[in-house]
């Protein structure tokens, strides 16, 4: 079975020939000798998931243009870039703050973020917004890429997610509470355009999996129920309901806390999730998981690779066994780690990342060895 198919018949609550298994890594990764049996994995027999960009979503679904300069630079410490968007609405603008002795140079530090103020808040949910450019032919060579090797999702626009993550987060969570109608005009007005995209989309042939992220940001401690039901629930359902009216479905990213939020998420729209971190890291209980929702959300996770410069092998090996005893009988469960491209965007040196890949390996071998349907019925401890 190929993992385009393992993919699917794991959506579809079946049992495939085997769990599928989860595996990427970060660029700065591969570019070590160590590491080769894992690329190998990964070209050849991981079932991965694939995120795809098939429409220019601008400044928040705002045409938009965009430049940088550095306005500040001392060598051997650090540079600070200002990074303007320029829309119908006006220009919005962030600083960041970028030193030199990050081992990832993507690594930054935010001095200011886009949406600062509350007047940059109400330009943001005043500003016209128009149809959404797409790009079919671009969609259409990264599919014909992946081919059989996983399942394309196509990435939407998250109007509150972007906007929590790219505005001053000491103001924007107060303003749910002292500016309500300017976030509802907001939400109502941003999340009918991606609706209408994914309308466009489904016609123009592109999906039919989609992916969002940031809900992490969305759930305690960041806002409770009631701020959901208000403000996430209703707009989220709104483009949901587009993506399954021709049959697609959404699988979301989020971290965190989120185990009392996933019957809420299923009837929200959410027909998968990762990546359902055990604590510390989050509070999901994957045996709970799957007794709640495991008929209708495709559960991917619970291997804590944020702990993979600490574990040994036969940690990593039992969580997997456990992970596969919670979760993958009849289905909808596909293994997975928490961590960002597991743990190896995190490490600060080479002996580092020898010892996470030691673990990942001990995770992909357990992986083929206790995923293979049918499960074996001894799951206990290893001694």
């Amino acid at each position: 079975m190929n993992s385009r198919d393992r993919l699917l018949t794991a959506w579809s609550f079946k049992e495939a020939d085997r769990v599928p298994i989860e595996i990427q890594i970060s660029p700065m990764a591969y570019e070590f000798h160590e590491a080769e049996r894992i690329v190998e994995f990964i070209d050849k027999q991981a079932d991965n998931f694939y995120g795809l960009v098939a429409a220019d979503w601008g400044f928040f679904g705002l045409r938009a243009s965009y430049c940088e300069e550095v306005i500040e630079d001392i060598p051997n410490e650090f540079r600070r870039i200002k990074r303007i968007f320029s829309t119908e609405a006006g220009d919005f603008h962030a600083i960041t703050k970028h030193n030199y002795n990050e081992l990832l140079p993507e690594d930054y530090h935010w001095e200011r973020r886009y949406i600062d103020t509350k007047e940059e808040m109400e330009r943001l949910a005043d500003a016209p917004r128009r149809a959404i450019p797409l790009d079919k032919v671009e969609f259409d060579k990264a599919v014909q890429r992946i081919g059989d090797r996983g399942i394309p999702l196509v990435g939407l626009l998250h109007p509150l997610g972007l906007l929590v993550r790219r505005s001053n987060m000491e103001e924007v969570y107060v303003w749910f509470h002292t500016e309500p109608q300017i976030m509802h005009r907001f939400l109502e007005r941003a999340n009918q355009q991606v609706a209408e995209t994914v309308s466009a989309m489904v016609e123009a042939g592109v999906g039919p999996y989609f992916s969002v992220v940031a809900h992490e940001m969305l759930i305690p401690p960041w806002i409770g129920p009631q701020m959901f039901d208000e403000f996430v629930f209703p707009y989220d359902k709104m483009v949901n309901d587009v993506i399954h009216h021709d049959g697609g479905k959404l699988r979301i990213h989020c971290h965190g806390n989120c185990m009392d939020y996933l019957e809420k998420m299923s009837r929200m729209g959410v027909d998968a999730i990762e990546p359902l971190e055990p604590a510390p890291f989050g509070n999901v209980s994957l045996k709970e998981a799957k007794r709640s929702v495991g008929d209708r959300m495709l559960l991917s996770g619970n291997i804590p690779s944020q702990k993979f410069l600490s574990m040994t092998r036969k940690e990593v090996r039992q969580c997997v066994k456990e992970a596969m005893s919670a979760a993958a009988s009849g289905g909808g469960f596909t293994l997975r780690t928490t961590g960002g491209h597991a743990a190896t965007n995190s490490v600060k040196n080479k002996a580092q990342m020898i010892k996470v890949f030691d673990n990942i390996e001990a995770y992909i071998e357990a992986g083929l060895e206790f995923g293979e349907y049918p499960l074996g019925s001894d799951f206990a401890s290893e001694d």
